[in-house]
């Protein structure tokens, strides 16, 4: 187990419910690390070592919980809202997968021709 130094500069989060709680980030740029310390009281009772682009997808994450709330409560079940985040949701999904590669116009042209001709080929049978 790596141990790091302590960075001369970091960022404490309180937990909202009382100051017994909270989240230290600490960048180690030596190592290309950012660090997560969970502490009560005193303590420290747990930390996360995150590469950049995982403190990106943190951050991706937060910054969609912050515009939920911001958005406020869905009105209802099955209401419009209620549909529409699950729809920006799934297009978020699929905005997320690779993108296969795309055939060149030449390949494709090539390709309707091939279709074209076995199917009026097909007709004179």
């Amino acid at each position: 187990m790596t141990v790091l130094s302590l960075p001369s500069r970091s960022r404490w989060v309180w937990d909202a419910r009382d100051r017994t709680r909270a989240v230290r980030v600490s960048a180690h740029a030596e190592v290309g690390l950012l660090n997560l310390s969970l502490w009560r009281d005193e303590t420290c009772v747990g930390t996360v070592k995150l590469q950049p682009d995982e403190v990106a997808s943190l951050v991706a994450a937060l910054t969609d919980g912050l515009a939920q709330l911001a958005d406020g409560p869905p009105s209802a079940p099955g209401s419009d809202a209620v549909r529409l985040a699950a729809v920006e949701a799934r297009l978020a999904e699929l905005e997320s997968r690779p993108v296969p590669p795309r055939r060149s116009v030449a390949a494709f042209v090539a390709t309707v021709a091939a279709r074209g001709r076995a199917f009026l080929g097909a007709g004179d049978r």
